[in-house]
């Protein structure tokens, strides 16, 4: 008999959904790790007797999956959580938060509460993560990255004042030499978290700064994050100004491509969706936000219409003060149920398809989907487990179905992020949870002070 081959870590007798090619579930399944690499994934069966493993993970009745993948977030809107009143749509929201909360937060305030995010989304089964735009940029990666996820950030900006949002805009000449600073000075990252380009996007960018992010992305063999088509007045005011819709014109200047990932995306027409699939942009979807600040997601969403003509989606929980939640699963379950209503078509939407959006879809978006995404040998050990012995999984008969439609987010167990456990039986093993909570509690005192914004709500506290 041949020797057995040595492994670290062998996680056995799961169902593993593998998001590979061949979209494989393999029940009693089994997934082989050397140092920060996936070795071999298949039948526990097969591998318990090709490897001899230093240590083993039992995961009988666990669902084994790629790490999910949040692929948009606000590290600095953590500390608005709650402050804003839940009676504002998109455009005054937008401005009351920025106007009234974000020109106070500090670097303080977006570390820890960066740090908040993380816990949160971590805990739910999420290993990488795309973030939208950071005000003290080199603080904040060197103190996130402590946490041991995988990401990629950058610095928000716009040089655009946009009907009336004139908060913290700068000039085009800082943007983009901030912008090439922080891909000068983080160029290697910090930990797993590296840098990309970010602007702020909609009617906030000149042409000049969206061609030169998007140069300086190619340059750095980075991606060009921001947000679009969110609002109908982005739509509006795109259209008075360049005499065409925001998708149009971003392909106009030739501001679309594969490094490109843009978020929200609920305003759009078929030409633009030709477009984003022509150019391989990819896009973000945030249902939570959309429904909750009013976006129009179900009487203008094309979401479908996108993943049908080819264009890679994929999805983020958004900010903690429009989202307000950074849960994962649940974000899948919005994902794949609201289609099936909003087209009146069952088949809209699916489990499958909400896992795709979640694992190697948001994979594509951060040009990462050769290293992530899926469970496969030769990608990273990033791997999210969950308990399915639990009220929420059971009875199981099709545990796709219960993953997305059932399972509550705390039913994630442990996670695996470059081949370390970073998250084990619950238990965060990179930082101190308590210490992150009690910090954004202590913190919350000193924004609300600063803020002075009083508390919405047609009930009395007393």
């Amino acid at each position: 008999m041949a020797a057995k081959t040595r492994v670290d870590v062998l996680i056995e007798n799961g169902t593993v959904v593998t998001v590979d090619p061949q979209r494989r579930v393999i029940r009693n399944g089994a997934v082989a790790i050397t140092r920060n690499r996936i070795k071999d994934v298949g039948k526990a069966s097969a591998l318990k007797k090709k490897y001899e493993a230093r240590r083993t993970y039992d995961a009988t009745m666990k669902l084994v999956t790629p790490g999910l993948i949040n692929a948009h977030i606000h590290f600095y809107h953590h500390m608005h959580r709650g402050l804003s009143p839940e009676t504002l749509a998109g455009m005054p929201w937008s401005d009351f938060v920025h106007r009234k909360v974000a020109t106070i937060v500090n670097a303080e305030d977006e570390i820890w509460g960066g740090l908040g995010i993380l816990v949160e989304t971590l805990k739910t089964g999420v290993t990488t993560f795309l973030e939208a735009g950071s005000y003290n940029i080199g603080p904040v990666i060197e103190g996130v990255s402590r946490i041991g996820m995988r990401g990629l950030m950058g610095r928000r900006s716009f040089d655009m004042v946009s009907q009336g949002h004139d908060m913290l805009v700068d000039s085009t000449r800082k943007c983009l030499n901030e912008n090439e600073k922080f891909m000068k000075d983080y160029r290697g990252g910090v930990g797993l978290v590296k840098p990309c380009v970010v602007v702020v996007g909609m009617g906030r960018c000149s042409d000049r700064l969206y061609v030169k992010s998007k140069e300086m992305a190619d340059k750095y063999r980075t991606i060009l994050h921001m947000h679009q088509a969110n609002m109908i007045e982005n739509v509006q005011e795109s259209l008075s100004m360049n005499g065409a819709r925001p998708i149009e014109h971003l392909y106009d200047i030739g501001v679309l491509g594969k490094n490109v990932a843009l978020t929200h995306m609920v305003h759009v027409s078929a030409k633009e969706i030709g477009l984003l699939a022509r150019t391989g942009t990819n896009v973000l979807h945030c249902p939570s936000t959309a429904m909750k600040i009013s976006y129009g997601l179900s009487a203008f969403g094309k979401f479908p219409e996108m993943m049908e003509a080819g264009v890679n989606v994929a999805i983020g929980t958004d900010a903690s003060d429009c989202s307000n939640f950074n849960d994962m699963v649940r974000l899948m379950y919005l994902a794949a149920a609201t289609p099936k209503d909003y087209r009146y078509d069952p088949a809209a939407g699916s489990a499958e398809k909400a896992i795709e959006m979640a694992t190697i879809n948001g994979a594509r978006a951060m040009n990462m989907e050769r290293e992530i995404g899926s469970l496969e040998p030769g990608k990273k050990a990033d791997v999210a487990i969950f308990d399915m012995k639990r009220p929420d999984w059971v009875p199981l008969y099709n545990e796709l179905q219960n993953f997305v439609y059932s399972a509550q987010g705390n039913s994630c167990e442990s996670v695996m992020v470059d081949g370390k456990f970073v998250m084990e039986n619950r238990e965060v093993k990179s930082i101190d949870e308590t210490e992150v909570v009690e910090r954004i509690s202590r913190l919350a005192k000193g924004v609300m002070k600063r803020s002075k914004v009083p508390l919405y709500s047609p009930w009395k506290f007393i």
